[in-house]
């Protein structure tokens, strides 16, 4: 007797559809996780950049105040141009120690003069055999030399001065034209796409929509290599301008420390002279409008105003109508409002550009007689995405972004005479497995699972944590101060949780697919079977202190602190009815001031803020005033014995919590110390930006006292923080000259900030 089949699979047919059912279901889970993934990222990203776009100001203040007067260090000739990269034109990994010879030497001093007075340096052969040769160096892990980088990125720009604001590409009759979307830095996604479509030529044209640079390792290599084609064949590659092409953004986001770990300072300004002269837009058999944010929301917008509109350095292109200064922005940091139904305009949560709906689609397309808008900007699930009924397309050509992304990523080609996508043509891909793709780009973008995702999300979290604790502290504090709340003092469920954490970073993600990546086990407690978190302990993990040099400053103002309190000693209630200047029976904050700068001279060294920070401290019930026993149990708490047992008032100024004690209110102490390792935390890539352009102009990783006590005073005064008093300031590049010969190096710069908690840098 034979065995006997399952019912379920008696009938071939059935199984076969149950089989596919199954699978369809399992596919629309898999891209619902990798849709809500990607908005993770994206909406982080959105936030990232707000927060930069805030910033950008600020840079501007900055530059203002150094504008003159600094102690300049450059001199004709110092700035030198790395003697190993003019050994070849391209320069292996571990080649940097490389001999130097006079040949070289003597190189290097051309180029230098030639950047110097802008004149023409001589290009490397961009002839078809020698950019395959490039295409092979890049593939096995080389980058351009300094010398041929410079002169490629000098020949670049004046191909695209001599540029239209807006190129109009047509497809010839057998060829077609191919368009790129973001590429952030991923050379193995441009290798690929080469290795697929094929290198550019008349019957081969490439459009870059922008964002060549940032996030990915290789921006370097992609910008030089696309501009290096760009002068090859300048009437078949075109590259339009992103954001990412402006330069506050590349301070920020990675590109800055890529040119100085490659190059130098110059070749990081001689990109941004490139930029500055990039195209907007790009129009494609007469019906595609390619451009990397959107189109200008105002009516009556047209193509011929984009056309002439004027590109160039910042301060010439400000010399335009008020109107179409503000399309600077929209054209490359606009969005398709995420709502289908939305119509018009409204502000980008990015900071800068518009969200617009589908009318102003519609009419824009309609004015200029055009088909469909192509544009970039934003990363999507599925490398290509649809909008406002089909006329608005979204597209992507850096896959798994970041190497912790699960998006794919494409390209859209079009053939003669085609204004819309047809699918057909499209290239679309999960993983570039290009044979001779870079390994260990290769096993970095072929990391799977939501812990990648996850692990990105919690890293950029983290940060924002930190640059918001004080917000979070105070949202949380007056949670809790409700009447009649559940649950207990010191604890919020995950749901309050999660929307404090969404409220004040402005954030609307999962918290809880990172909440165990961000809070600690022992910040955990478990009330009535569901879990709350211990905030203040939870956001005492996400503490940045100064260390090093910095502590030993810190120190020294403390034993000032000290010195004056114990110098005022006496009776406690007169001292404190001597600060009640108004008899009300609580001292306010001006009152402690005024009394704190007329009776302790010896406090003369602390900015308003710092003693701020001290009032915080004595201000235990945040009522804004202080009664007479906040006053008193912060002193009596640290109140000392001396040699005769009479007691003096003082100040137990400790980070240290006793044994057994879990500190989570903030002493003024604590408060300082780390408002100041937040300003160096928090303004970290300003502070590079200054070193590098304001004060290192020799490279020499090093700067005086006196200049780096200028860099932070600017950078205290610019921000509005006011946190550092001259004295201190001098104390504190003291502490960090730790051997003693007058100047800092980067180095101990960047060591003069900690995160606390080690976990919070993973």
């Amino acid at each position: 007797m034979g065995l006997e089949r399952p019912s379920s699979l008696g009938n071939d047919n059935t199984a076969a559809v149950l089989i596919q059912a199954a699978f369809r279901r399992h596919q629309k889970r898999e891209e619902e996780r990798m849709r809500t993934n990607t908005m993770m990222l994206e909406t982080l990203e959105e936030a990232s950049e707000a927060m930069i776009n805030k910033r950008s100001g600020l840079l501007r203040v900055i530059n203002s105040k150094l504008s003159g007067g600094l102690t300049q260090k450059l001199s004709r000739g110092m700035a030198r141009l790395r003697l190993a990269s003019a050994l070849g034109r391209t320069k292996k990994k571990g080649d940097d120690n490389a001999p130097a010879n006079a040949e070289a030497e003597e190189d290097v001093e051309k180029a230098e003069l030639e950047s110097d007075n802008d004149s023409p340096t001589e290009l490397p052969s961009l002839s078809p055999s020698a950019l395959e040769d490039i295409m092979t160096s890049l593939k096995d892990g080389s980058t351009f030399s300094m010398i041929d980088a410079l002169a490629i990125l000098r020949a670049a720009m004046v191909v695209f001065a001599g540029e239209d604001s807006v190129n109009f590409v047509d497809a010839t009759e057998n060829g077609s034209v191919v368009v790129v979307g973001d590429l952030h830095g991923q050379l193995h996604d441009l290798v690929f796409i080469f290795d697929q479509k094929g290198m550019p030529s008349e019957d081969n044209k490439y459009i870059f929509n922008g964002d060549l640079v940032d996030r990915g390792n290789h921006g370097c290599e992609i910008a030089i290599l696309l501009c290096a084609l760009k002068v090859a064949y300048p009437k078949f590659v075109f590259i339009n301008r992103g954001n990412h092409e402006e330069a506050f953004i590349n301070i920020y986001s990675g590109f800055e420390e890529e040119c100085l770990g490659k190059y130098d300072h110059k070749v990081f300004q001689m990109f941004h002279r490139v930029f500055d002269w990039l195209p907007y837009a790009c129009v494609v058999n007469s019906g595609v409008f390619v451009i990397h944010g959107g189109p200008p929301c105002d009516e009556g917008a047209t193509i011929e105003d984009l056309r002439t509109l004027p590109r160039g350095q910042e301060g010439s292109r400000q010399e335009v109508d008020e109107k179409r200064t503000r399309w600077y922005k929209d054209i490359i940091w606009s969005d398709p409002h995420p709502e289908g139904s939305f119509l018009g305009s409204t502000p980008s949560h990015r900071g800068a550009g518009m969200l617009w709906g589908k009318d102003v689609s519609h009419r824009f397309l309609e004015m200029n007689d055009l088909s469909i808008i192509l544009r970039s900007h934003q990363c999507v699930p599925g490398g290509i995405e649809t909008c406002h009924g089909g006329k608005c397309f979204t597209l992507f050509s850096a896959s798994r972004y970041c190497g912790t992304g699960e998006n794919k990523g494409a390209v859209l080609v079009f053939k003669h005479g085609e204004t819309t996508p047809q699918p057909a043509n499209a290239l679309v891909w999960s993983v570039p497995m290009s044979a001779n793709l870079l390994g260990y780009e290769r096993i970095r973008s072929e990391r799977k699972g939501k812990e990648a995702v996850n692990d990105a999300v919690a890293a950029q979290a983290r940060e924002y944590i930190i640059e918001y604790k004080t917000e979070l502290y105070a949202h949380w504090q007056e949670l809790e101060a409700q009447p009649n709340r559940p649950a207990k003092r010191g604890l919020i469920n995950l749901y309050e949780w999660a929307t404090g954490l969404t409220a004040v970073l402005k954030i609307k993600i999962l918290w809880s697919r990172v909440f165990d990546k961000l809070v600690k086990e022992e910040d955990i407690v478990v009330v009535r079977g569901k879990r709350h978190v211990a905030w203040k302990t939870f956001l005492a993990d996400y503490t940045v202190q100064l260390k090093g040099g910095c502590k030993a400053w810190q120190d020294d103002v403390v034993s000032r602190i000290t010195s004056a309190v114990l110098q005022s000693g006496g009776d406690l209630l007169a001292a404190f009815e001597e600060m009640d200047a108004d008899k009300s029976g609580e001292i306010s904050k001006s009152e402690f001031l005024s009394a704190v700068r007329s009776s302790l001279p010896a406090l003369s060294v602390l900015s308003d803020a710092q003693l701020a920070a001290v009032w915080d401290a004595f201000d235990a019930d945040n009522s804004g005033s202080v009664d007479f026993d906040e006053f008193k149990n912060m002193l009596t708490s640290s109140m000392t014995a001396n040699s005769t047992g009479e007691h003096q008032v003082g100040v137990r100024w400790s980070t240290q919590a006793k044994e057994g004690e879990t500190s989570t209110e903030m002493s003024w102490e604590k408060n300082l110390s780390e408002s100041l390792g937040r300003l160096f935390y928090s303004h970290r890539q300003e502070l590079h930006h200054i070193w590098h352009t304001k004060f290192d102009l020799d490279e020499s990783k090093s700067l005086s006292k006196e200049d780096f006590i200028q860099m932070l005073r600017v950078l205290d005064e610019s921000t509005g923080k006011h946190l550092l008093s001259e004295e201190g300031l001098v104390a504190l590049a003291d502490g960090m000259d730790t051997d003693g010969n007058g100047e800092l190096t980067s180095k101990s710069s960047a060591s003069a900030w900690a995160a606390s908690q080690a976990r919070i840098n993973d």
